[in-house]
This record gives C-alpha cells, sequence and structure tokens, in this order.
C-alpha cells in the first residue's frame, strides 16, 4: 500500500521535471543557435527565432511557464545579443524599444495562443458532443427493443464519458458483470421511490463516490443510471450533460413501453375479432345444417305419421348432405390450424408426378354420389415437382369445391371443372377452372381473408387452406378470369430439378 501510494505521487512529480526540462533544453538550444549564426541572422533573426520558441511552448505548456519563458527569452537577449553584449545594460534607446516590443510581443501572442488552443478544445468537445447525441438519437430510433436499446446506449454512453457505466432496469436482477453491493441496492430503491439524483454535486449523498441517475423524475420502478468512479472534483457539467442524455434515453424507453402495450392491444383485438368471426360463422354456418339434420332426423322418427318411401329418402339425402357439409368444415377447420402451426421443415416433401396427384383426385371424386363432372388434361406428363401429395391433393380439393359451388350459384350445376397440367421451361402449373361468376377485377393473394366467404353457406377457408400450401412449397398462387367468365385458379411449382448424372 505504501509502495503504490509513493509512485502515485511521484508519477506527476516526473511528468513535471520532464517538462521543465524540456523547456531549458529547447531555451539553451535556441540560444546556442543564436549565438553561433548571430552575424547570420542579426538581431532581427534571433528575436523570431524566440518567438517560434514561446509560440511553441505557449500551445503545449501552462500559461505562467509561457510568460516565463518570454521574461527569459528578453533576457538572454539582452544579455547575450545586445550593445554591450555579455551584461544586463543597454546601450541605445532603440535596444531598449526592440526589447520591450519582443516582450510586450510575446506576452501577447502567448495570450493569444492560449485562447486559441481554449477555443479550439471546446470546439473539439463541442462536435464530440454532437456526435454523441446523433449516435444516441440513432440508437433510439432504430432501436428493435429494450434490453438492445439499453445495452447500446449503455456502450455509449460509457465511450463518451470515459466512466464505468449501467443502465439497471431492476436492482434485484442485474445481467451485467458488474455485482451491485448492499449499499448501492439501497441508494437505487432510494432514487426509484424518490425520482431524485444521487452522489457528488447532487446534494443527496454527495460524499458518495458514484452518481445515480433515475429515469423517472417521480417515484416508479422505472431503469436507473449508476455511474461509478466519479471523484468529489468530478464537474458538475459532466453530471447535467449524462443526465441530459439520461433524459433522452428515458423518453426512448417510455416510447418502447408504449409501443409495446400498443402492439400487445392490438394483437389482443385482432384475436378477439378472429374468434368472434369463428363464432359468428360457427352460429351462421353449422346452424342450418344443424336444424337440417335436426329437423329431418325428427321426422324420421315419428313413428305414428306413415312417412312415404319418397320422402323417407328426400329426408335421409338432407341428413347425409348436411353432415358431409358439416364434416367438411370441421376438416378445413382442422387443416388450416394444422397448416399454421406446423414447421415447414416437419413437413415430408418428394419427387412426385402432377399427373399421378391429379389422378388420385380423380380416383376420390370417382366414388362420390353428388361428385362434380371433371375434366383432366396433362399437358406435362413427364414433369416432377418437389412436393408433398396429400397437401397438394388437399389444396386442389379445396379449389374443386370453390368450383363446383360457383358453377351452381351461376345455375351452372352440372358444368364441367376444368383441370389442367401445363409446363413451361421452369414451372409446372396446375390449372382449376369454372363456369362461375369469376373473381373481381385485380383479385390476388393478397385479398385472401379467413373466416370471409361471399356464398351464403362456408366459413371461407377453402382459400385461405390452398394459400397456405402453396406457401409451404414456395409455390405461386394466381387468379384470373377464364374464357366464359369463370375463374381460372393457378398453383405454380417450380420445377424439380433431378441429377441423373449419379442414377444407375
Amino acid at each position: 500500500m505504501i509502495k503504490t501510494s509513493r509512485l502515485t505521487i511521484k508519477s506527476p512529480l516526473k511528468m513535471y521535471i520532464t517538462k521543465y526540462l524540456s523547456v531549458l533544453f529547447l531555451v539553451t538550444t535556441t540560444t546556442v543557435i543564436g549565438y553561433v549564426f548571430f552575424n547570420s541572422l542579426a538581431l532581427t533573426g534571433i528575436s523570431m527565432l524566440y518567438l517560434l520558441l514561446i509560440v511553441s511552448i505557449a500551445y503545449y505548456s501552462p500559461f505562467f511557464l509561457s510568460v516565463a519563458v518570454a521574461c527569459t527569452s528578453f533576457l538572454l537577449i539582452n544579455y547575450f545579443f545586445v550593445e554591450p553584449r555579455f551584461t544586463f545594460q543597454v546601450g541605445h534607446i532603440a535596444s531598449w524599444t526592440s526589447l520591450l516590443s519582443f516582450l510586450i510581443v510575446s506576452v501577447v501572442i502567448t495570450s493569444l495562443v492560449k485562447r486559441l488552443k481554449l477555443e479550439s478544445i471546446q470546439s473539439q468537445q463541442a462536435f464530440r458532443r454532437a456526435e454523441f447525441s446523433r449516435k444516441l438519437a440513432e440508437n433510439l430510433a432504430y432501436a428493435i427493443d429494450l434490453p438492445t436499446m439499453l445495452e447500446d446506449c449503455r456502450s455509449l454512453l460509457q465511450q463518451e464519458f470515459e466512466k464505468s457505466i449501467w443502465i439497471i432496469d431492476n436492482k434485484d436482477n442485474v445481467t451485467e458483470p458488474y455485482q451491485l453491493s448492499a449499499k448501492q441496492r439501497d441508494a437505487i430503491a432510494w432514487v426509484q421511490a424518490n425520482g431524485k439524483q444521487f452522489g457528488p454535486s447532487t446534494g443527496n449523498w454527495p460524499e458518495s463516490n458514484y452518481w445515480i441517475i433515475p429515469f423517472n423524475r417521480l417515484p416508479s420502478h422505472d431503469p436507473v443510471v449508476i455511474i461509478l468512479e466519479v471523484s468529489d472534483s468530478e464537474k458538475a457539467e459532466v453530471l447535467n450533460s449524462i443526465t441530459s442524455a439520461t433524459d433522452q434515453i428515458a423518453i426512448a424507453y417510455q416510447h418502447q413501453i408504449q409501443k409495446q402495450k400498443t402492439l400487445k392491444a392490438e394483437t389482443q383485438a385482432r384475436e378477439e375479432s378472429i374468434k368472434s368471426a369463428l363464432l359468428a360463422s360457427i352460429a351462421h354456418d353449422m346452424r342450418t345444417p344443424l336444424t337440417s339434420i335436426l329437423g329431418a332426423a325428427t321426422t324420421l322418427n315419428q313413428t305414428e305419421i306413415r312417412i312415404k318411401s319418397e320422402d323417407m329418402r328426400h329426408l335421409t339425402a338432407v341428413i347425409a348432405s348436411q353432415a358431409k357439409h358439416l364434416a367438411r368444415t370441421t376438416e378445413n377447420i382442422l387443416s388450416l390450424i394444422r397448416l399454421e402451426s406446423v414447421s415447414k421443415d416437419a413437413i415430408p416433401m418428394d419427387f412426385q408426378s402432377p399427373e399421378e396427384i391429379v389422378g388420385i383426385l380423380s380416383e376420390l371424386y370417382r366414388h362420390q354420389t353428388d361428385a362434380p363432372k371433371l375434366s383432366i388434361l396433362v399437358s406435362a406428363p413427364d414433369s416432377l415437382i418437389h412436393a408433398n401429395p396429400d397437401l397438394v391433393i388437399l389444396a386442389l380439393t379445396n379449389l374443386i369445391e370453390n368450383a363446383k359451388q360457383a358453377n351452381i350459384q351461376n345455375n351452372l350445376p352440372n358444368a364441367v371443372i376444368q383441370i389442367n397440367v401445363l409446363e413451361t421451361e421452369d414451372q409446372v402449373h396446375i390449372q382449376v377452372s369454372d363456369n362461375g361468376g369469376g373473381f373481381a377485377e385485380g383479385f390476388s393473394v393478397k385479398d385472401i381473408r379467413k373466416f370471409e366467404s361471399g356464398r351464403d353457406k362456408g366459413f371461407g377457408l377453402g382459400l385461405s387452406i390452398v394459400d397456405a400450401v402453396a406457401k409451404i412449397h414456395h409455390a405461386e398462387l394466381t387468379f384470373k378470369k377464364g374464357i366464359n367468365n369463370g375463374a381460372i385458379v393457378s398453383l405454380i411449382f417450380n420445377k424439380a430439378n433431378i441429377d441423373l448424372a449419379h442414377v444407375e
């Protein structure tokens, strides 16, 4: 401990001794040069040489040392270079005038150089503060989340003020390497409870060796800034600068808090809206088929009423039809939930033939009693896509059901639904065409809305399922008008590239 103290005291002393010896060396060197080259330089040249020395020392040394060098230069010129030489006597009034002018000019130059240096330092500090303010403003403006914003601001403050600075958002949960002492925890609690600053030059525990600046000037649990290694001689302007920066950070902090609350409220409102739409759809679209099923079943169960076989077949068909509608609706809801919740990487995919997929789809509809009429045209029998066949069939089934309903709404229940498989240079198109009313002009994927349907029946989930399948396969979903003003919906897949070099 004693050795450390001595070294700490001796180091500044060495610095001062080195500085004074350097000044003495420069003065001596200038004098020797003037003495050796007196005949060449003359009194004017020697005076300029000493002025150059004084300007250099005035810029890098304290004011009193610069004045001392100016006075010393005055005496040296008088002694070595003014007649009579090697005495302090002055033989002529002109010599007195020259010497006094030299002394005055030396002192004035020293003052001007000092003032210039001070203004230069102030200008550099102002530029540095402006640059710091710009970087701080950029950090606050482009902040993504609170932890990142606080950490970036902490690093910026620490770099600017060259002190250990921490932004603590919870006195019991400090994630940084710095460990709070019990006194610092109590001080942070006091600052948060009172909204006042703590430390030297604040009026609150000025004997402490650290500052604590609150984000909020009112009692709160908002973060605080703690600045370590603060001495009693620390300038109040440093505290003011850090306080000003803290106020800016605090405003951005409150803005981020409000932004998070707003986003949370918007998310909750959106979820509530979706739930309300789902419940409304369930209430509307499931109540009607359930009522039909219950009515038909109740009629069939009335044994006291004789029902004709023709009416019985009609009631049974109603029950079957409405039950299929409910089953399909339930399957669509479950499919959409599954598609939106599963990871794309978890879905198995392989090289598939669109021709085979369309063939499987045709077989599925062939065994249905109320199946629509399908016409299939495959112009690309050898093309392959990288896909999950079950999901592609699910998407095409929804497109066919939409086409079927569109034909019925357009009073063409027996119209043929066309399925085409085409290819371009690097893409495969699977198209489903109908004879319905078509989509609105400019309709695209962006216009697809869940639980919104333009028909009397349905949840509006068919196109949402097709869109989800397309995104999983990185495929494109397009809509355009057909020849008979119907709709042509296309799933456009990228062709699968197979390296045949390794196939034997």
